[in-house]
């Protein structure tokens, strides 16, 4: 999930990329299109992109998105959260004019910015362009980035009646991406106090993935011991009990 930050209106609003329209089941990079929708055949001049600034990100962090298309083209940009939620993210109240011309584009473009938030997993964008509008755009924006669909499903059946209402039927191109959400920086509890021993108070731990905690000589120690159990601070942002033992080879 990713969660929209202005630099002025200090609300913080829930976002979302997946994508859509049906069609023969594409393939990028060797993964199907998220919803599956792709046109056929593919249209000519006309071809789009899209990626991101890295392909794996930790809870907090800000997500930049490029993409390109090879003549003037009308662009959507819907995301598909790891819950399944879809969003149309671009066009959105605060970057409304989505007749882009041939080139590389940025996004966020304006004075906001795309944090990720929970819940971990994949998160998939789907860019769609085509040289008409496709009428995917709501009248007016009730919500800075509308929710298209509470699962891909849905969302699919939408896009695709916008697209279909439109005659004569237009050309467009698709691309898709996807990046993992890993969990980031944790503020909690750590370890819990309620497996023994523990310590008198638990102090709040601001850590990350992969750090590990264990008691020893009547304190709490950073780090693995050279035998048994540890706690693990893990991508969900949770902490894991862990054992470690070790055999002798003995004499």
């Amino acid at each position: 999930m990713i969660k929209m930050k202005r630099r002025h209106a200090r609300t913080a609003i829930l976002i979302i990329f997946g994508i859509l329209f049906i069609g023969t089941i594409g393939l990028a990079d060797g993964a199907p299109a998220p919803l599956g929708i792709v046109p056929t055949p593919t249209p000519s001049p006309l071809s789009v992109s899209i990626w991101t600034d890295k392909t794996s990100y930790m809870i907090g962090e800000n997500v930049t998105i490029m993409f390109s298309v090879t003549q003037q083209a009308y662009v959507y940009i819907y995301d598909i959260q790891p819950d399944g939620i879809v969003r149309l993210i671009f066009p959105n109240a605060y970057s409304q004019n989505n007749f882009v011309g041939p080139g590389v584009h940025t996004l966020p473009d304006g004075l906001y910015k795309f944090t990720v938030a929970p819940p971990t997993g994949i998160e998939h964008f789907q860019i769609f362009a085509s040289p008409v509008s496709l009428g995917l755009s709501p009248p007016y924006f009730g919500e800075p980035f509308p929710m298209v669909g509470s699962d891909p499903g849905s969302a699919r059946s939408k896009i695709r009646a916008h697209i279909m209402g439109i005659v004569p039927e237009p050309d467009w191109a698709t691309a898709w991406t996807s990046f993992t959400i890993v969990g980031g920086y944790g503020y909690g509890y750590a370890p819990p106090s309620y497996y023994h021993p523990y310590p008198p108070f638990c102090p709040p731990f601001f850590g990350y993935p992969g750090v590990t905690w264990y008691w020893s000589d009547g304190e709490w120690r950073f780090g693995t011991p050279p035998s048994g159990w540890y706690w693990y601070f893990g991508p969900d942002c949770k902490w894991h009990l862990r054992i470690t033992i070790r055999f002798g080879t003995g004499d």
